[in-house]
């Protein structure tokens, strides 16, 4: 017979208290205390293979690259910043891949309304998969990956699809808008109607991606090469998005690195009187959506401390900085 375990006095009152407040004797609720623990950990593991599984149809090695034959014009955003609601780019590479999972055997794409059709029941199990490796690698909260995908209300997902992927132009719009659109990854088929790659989204959507292909959340989001290329493409393609990532850097480097100080910074060269006009109500949503895609480009840093928040260039930004 083994020799009976001493528990602390603490924690023997803890355990009374608790067998009372259920009305059990102390074994029945220590009973209860270890089926909650394995049913806990069987449910761990549970998502474990199942957010495994959630990623595989899109890894590298599960798709025919011979699909991507069929390649079309882009039209990158030169006309104005992206949107505060683009403020990570890891979506942008899933959305890639989500829809190179779509192709037909021919090579040809989705429609619009085909893939916000497909991709609206994955979301919310992304989301989770992401969140359990931001809590396993222990992310900090501006790194943290599944703050980008929505929960599973109706309207946060419709806004997801609307921003991140592609959709529609509405009433007086010129242009059809979303993150892969704005960024010249994808555009639609004149002679189809269906949703094709461009050069450069067939580069971006081939490069490998930790998260993706690997499983490994103890890295950036987003590969070295996955960063230079978007690097080099922004810088080149997207004169005003360029321009204002910039604004922000050098800024930061000034010594505006507070939300406050760069909030001022934004609003003298963008805010309301100038030739951006953007609203008061703008600009901290503007500030945020910058700030987080250029923490996805691997240029600034995050330090938190109580409710505050300071940002640092990194050594890549230096570069950029003096390189101008």
């Amino acid at each position: 017979m083994s020799a009976p375990i001493i528990l602390p006095p603490a924690l023997i009152e803890k355990l009374v208290e608790g067998a009372n407040k259920q009305d059990l004797s102390i074994s029945q609720f220590c009973q209860l205390l270890l089926e909650n623990y394995l049913q806990e950990d069987n449910n761990a593991k549970h998502i474990e293979t199942t957010a495994a599984d959630t990623l595989t149809p899109f890894k590298l090695d599960n798709l025919d690259e011979s699909l991507l034959n069929i390649i079309i014009e882009g039209e990158p955003n030169t006309q104005e910043a992206l949107t505060g609601h683009i403020n990570r780019l890891f979506p942008l590479k899933f959305g890639c891949r989500f829809i190179w999972s779509l192709f037909d055997e021919a090579g040809v794409g989705p429609t619009i309304s085909e893939l916000h059709k497909a991709l609206k029941p994955i979301i919310t199990p992304i989301r989770s998969l992401l969140r359990t490796i931001d809590e396993e690698y222990n992310r900090d909260r501006g790194e943290r990956i599944h703050s980008s995908f929505p929960n599973n209300e109706r309207y946060a997902i419709n806004r997801f699809l609307n921003t991140y992927t592609i959709r529609q132009a509405r009433g007086s719009e010129e242009r059809l808008s979303g993150a892969l659109y704005d960024f010249g990854f994808i555009n639609i088929s004149n002679s189809t109607n269906r949703i094709q790659f461009t050069e450069i989204g067939k580069k971006f959507v081939l490069q490998q991606n930790p998260i993706i292909d690997n499983l490994d959340g103890g890295l950036a989001a987003l590969s070295p090469n996955e960063q230079m290329l978007l690097v080099s493409h922004i810088s080149g393609n997207m004169a005003k998005e360029w321009g204002y990532i910039r604004h922000i850097l050098d800024g930061i480097h000034l010594g505006s690195n507070t939300t406050a100080s760069l909030l001022s910074r934004i609003t003298r060269r963008y805010g309301p009187g100038t030739k951006s006009n953007w609203s008061e109500s703008v600009i901290p949503h503007m500030r945020s959506g910058a700030l987080g895609r250029a923490q996805s480009l691997g240029f600034i840093e995050r330090t938190f401390t109580a409710n505050r928040v300071e940002y640092h260039i990194t050594f890549a930004a230096l570069q950029i900085i003096d390189d101008i």
